[in-house]
């Protein structure tokens, strides 16, 4: 796609990995007008490509740094997508545990059952545990600019 007119770079992240800018498509220039573009030195399309590296060359002026409501928005999201993997590990955790419970409870359980259960309800706690502390991110001194993320659990 042929750019128009690109201009106001400001970086999506401290990490600087992704940058919006204002642009205008010769395509899109008399259906959409300026729009807010995302840049990305991975994005799919070779014009994303080339509006990040050339805004990175400084091309459309100096790239403003994110502000702080920008990188908050972005530290939960990033929080809300750890989260969700938890949900779903510890989803799965429970219903395993619930499993090998009954077969306790039902006086059927093998040896290797009994093994299992004391496993899985070590990991569960873990993965409880990693939750809480995702749940805590915002409390963190310094959030959103510094952020000190717990280590998920091994599965």
């Amino acid at each position: 796609m042929k750019v128009l007119s690109a201009h106001t770079p400001c970086w999506n992240d401290v990490a600087h990995t992704t940058l919006n800018l204002y642009v205008t498509f010769e395509d899109t220039k008399d259906s959409l007008g300026e729009i807010i573009f995302t840049a990305s030195p991975n994005d799919p399309e070779s014009h994303g490509r080339d509006l990040f590296d050339r805004a990175v060359a400084l091309e459309f002026g100096d790239i403003a740094e994110p502000g702080v409501d920008m990188i908050k928005s972005n530290m939960l999201l990033q929080r809300a997508e750890l989260t969700a993997v938890a949900n779903s590990v510890i989803e799965k955790l429970q219903a395993d545990v619930n499993i090998l419970q009954d077969s306790v409870e039902l006086e059927i359980a093998t040896d290797k059952e009994i093994a299992a259960l004391a496993t899985k309800k070590v990991s569960l706690s873990a993965w409880k545990k990693y939750r809480v502390l995702l749940s805590r991110v915002q409390e963190q001194e310094g959030f959103p600019t510094v952020v000190e993320w717990p280590e998920a659990p091994g599965e």
